[in-house]
């Protein structure tokens, strides 16, 4: 197995890029996470139907910026492990509009090392401008779990606080099935890593088979937030974050736990069926 080389990837120059996207494009993502599963819920046609909307969910912007092609380089030694997601925040500077042209730029903002025998983590940060305008839509960070590559010489992670939820019983639910062609369908929306496709890779990483993309479980955990203390509007999130921590197999059905105080609604995801939180810490900041 190919290591990072951590003074490679600390000199490495992410270019950056451009991208148009349509209202198309968003009622795409929304029918990715598989939004519009009840034709007669009025309150979340707007985001799959252009004649009523589209309303647009932040967590949009998660799949309009860098594609990470530059992983692939092998000079980085970042491309030959398998990798998943590890957590991901998300600020939104203004709401995202159903259509534009947005440019990309992202860095690295650090290679930690956990040791041989298990994994590395790669910190991205990443800012997405309004091409026309250059005002700051929505900054990015990401950290991604490289499997099996510790042990490379870097640094050990920093501690980290973790939120967490008032000690009482949640005030909302939201229980949603993952359809079984999720997966395939969310990759239109441009992540086409074969681990949410190939049985055979899936299993090389230890998976039973594809598992659902992490950030297509954030976007239903955004959705949770929007339903269910913001009255269904997508502009009152101002920052939402979560930790992944076990994978989401398509065909599951999940559960949304969410206190809301103030400002603030603290949440996480479960699988129901494992009785497995799937996404930890989960905090979402609302506008005032």
């Amino acid at each position: 197995m190919i290591r990072p080389d951590p003074d490679k990837v600390a000199a490495f120059a992410i270019p950056g890029t451009e991208r148009s996207y349509t209202a198309s494009d968003a009622l795409l993502y929304a029918l990715g996470l598989g939004l519009g599963a009840d034709p007669m819920d009025r309150e979340e046609l707007p985001f799959v139907y252009e004649e009523w909307g589209p309303k647009v969910l932040p967590t949009f912007a998660t799949v309009l910026g860098d594609k990470l092609d530059w992983l692939e380089d092998p000079n980085l030694g970042l491309g030959d492990a398998p990798n998943v997601h590890g957590d991901e925040t998300l600020i939104l500077h203004a709401p995202l509009k159903p259509e534009g042209r947005l440019a990309s730029q992202s860095r690295i903002a650090g290679l930690y090392d956990r040791g041989e025998g298990s994994h590395g983590l790669l910190i991205i940060e990443e800012e997405l401008h309004d091409a026309a305008t250059g005002a700051l839509v929505a900054t990015r960070r990401q950290t991604d779990v490289l499997i099996g590559a510790g042990g490379f010489g870097g640094e050990p992670p920093p501690s980290s606080d973790r939120p967490a939820p008032p000690d009482r019983a949640c005030d909302h639910r939201v229980t949603r099935e993952v359809p079984a062609q999720a997966a395939l369908l969310y990759r239109l929306s441009g992540d086409h890593y074969k681990l949410h496709v190939e049985p055979e890779y899936a299993r090389s990483a230890g998976f039973d088979g594809p598992i659902l993309h992490g950030l297509a479980t954030y976007g239903l955990a955004c959705h949770a937030v929007v339903a269910s203390c913001c009255g269904h509007d997508p502009a009152a999130i101002a920052r939402i974050s979560g930790r992944f921590t076990a994978p989401v197999y398509p065909g599951e059905t999940l559960s949304t736990e969410l206190w809301h105080e103030g400002s603030t609604v603290w949440f996480h995801v479960k699988a129901q069926a494992r009785d497995i939180v799937v996404i930890d810490n989960g905090r979402a900041d609302l506008r005032g």
